[in-house]
């Protein structure tokens, strides 16, 4: 079990009463740490324990504390989660539900709160966007006694996807009475190291590091329109020089077939995205870039990125030195 700590201001929030915690307008909230394993396989389910205190100033009633965390979209956690917690006022187990749409943060500005969280923290520190902030209340309201002293961990579950994955994953801290306001006292927010899913469905997805290759969708099909980039402002390469950069792909297909569009032409040629930046980019539709039939479909594109002459090629380097191309495989979800 790894724990991950943070050093945490203290934030005027909500706190609960009788019964569980939650807190107020004017509250010491406190994310001590997440409780976590360093990874899991597949399609397993992982917990992750976020461990409170709260601090109430004042005296509140109805209010209800609210959680929420960045995971990856592949996961469906909205449907795969649960979430419960206990505390050192309440009696046994209690549980979270997904907060309703129609129930909006009093200063979310009129967006939901899983639209506000994403709209106030992005995806942290993760490189990819393809994440996504689910976000839970308490099932019960509660009313806050000025001086009472909580201590609660809440427990979320939840089934990985299938996909091999590296993330790092989001957890937030809140409570109704405030609703995402910008004051830090109300709210907390922090990352964990990355979590890594073993053992799935292709190659490894890294949210946490960048490379020189980058695709989005991160699943698709060769229907879906598909942008490859080349990311060279991340470190010095070979291809530095370079006045312009070419797209070096081959298609394969699950009839055994390949198809190859490499360097020198024009639908090739990758547009770069700043004028002082060495970022280049290609969008394409893969059925038809590759000339694929219809009665074909794709399975992996290999590709790397060549300089205008093709005299330089760069592709991915193992730790033991060995190059290899860049995978885009194609997996029906």
């Amino acid at each position: 079990m790894k724990i991950f700590n943070i050093k945490v201001r203290s934030i005027s929030v909500v706190k609960v009463i009788p019964i569980l915690v939650l807190f107020l307008l004017t509250q010491c909230l406190y994310l001590d740490s997440v409780d976590q394993e360093s990874s899991v396989k597949a399609g397993d389910v992982a917990t992750f324990t976020m461990n409170i205190r709260v601090e109430p100033a004042e005296n509140s009633s109805d209010v209800r504390l609210v959680v929420g965390y960045l995971v990856p979209k592949s996961w469906d956690a909205a449907n795969n989660t649960d979430v419960t917690y206990t505390s050192n006022i309440d009696e046994g187990v209690k549980t979270m539900s997904l907060i309703p749409e129609g129930n909006l943060p009093r200063n979310g500005n009129g967006l939901t709160w899983q639209a506000g969280l994403k709209n106030k923290y992005g995806v942290g520190p993760n490189v990819l966007d393809d994440m996504e902030w689910i976000v839970y209340w308490s099932d019960e309201v509660y009313n806050v006694t000025n001086g009472e002293k909580l201590q609660a961990a809440v427990s979320l579950k939840t089934k990985t996807g299938p996909d091999n994955l590296r993330a790092k994953l989001g957890f937030f801290l809140n409570h109704t009475n405030d609703g995402l306001s910008n004051s830090t006292d109300h709210n907390k927010v922090m990352y964990s190291d990355c979590f890594e899913v073993v053992e799935g469905e292709g190659s490894v997805i890294d949210f946490c590091e960048l490379h020189y290759n980058s695709a989005q969708p991160i699943n698709a099909t060769k229907d879906d329109i598909l942008t490859i980039k080349f990311q060279g402002d991340i470190g010095e390469n070979i291809l530095d020089d370079a006045n312009e950069v070419y797209f070096c792909g081959t298609a394969y297909t699950g009839n055994g077939n390949a198809y190859t569009v490499c360097g020198m032409e024009e639908k090739a040629n990758m547009l770069k995205e700043n004028e002082f930046g060495h970022t280049y980019s290609l969008t394409f539709w893969p059925a038809g870039f590759f000339g694929i039939p219809d009665d074909e479909s794709i399975i992996r594109i290999d590709y790397s990125f060549l300089n205008e002459d093709g005299s330089l090629e760069l592709q991915q380097t193992a730790e033991d030195g060995t190059e290899s191309p860049f995978v885009y495989e194609f997996i029906c979800k």
